[in-house]
């Protein structure tokens, strides 16, 4: 990771730049939010393992929780 940039594999098998928009912890989890830079508007959230592999979220709870978050983080910026 450098400049806070990750690279993703898309559903095409592309590589994707993404930009990380906030990374953050909850009941011994860890969450990535990232962004492409062509659309800064759509955010795409992962939880990540301690090997640093990405995962998707699809908990209705868990998205829940990072749109509160998120919500949270951008109401302070």
């Amino acid at each position: 990771m450098k400049d806070n940039t990750i690279y993703i594999i898309d559903d095409d098998g592309k590589e994707v730049e993404m930009k990380i928009f906030l990374t953050f912890d909850y009941e011994d989890k860890q969450y990535v939010v990232v962004y492409d830079q062509n659309n800064e508007e759509e955010l795409y959230p992962f939880v990540y393992d301690e090997q640093g592999n990405l995962f998707p979220v699809e908990s209705e709870e868990e998205l829940s929780v990072i749109d509160e978050v998120v919500s949270a983080y951008e109401e302070e910026i």
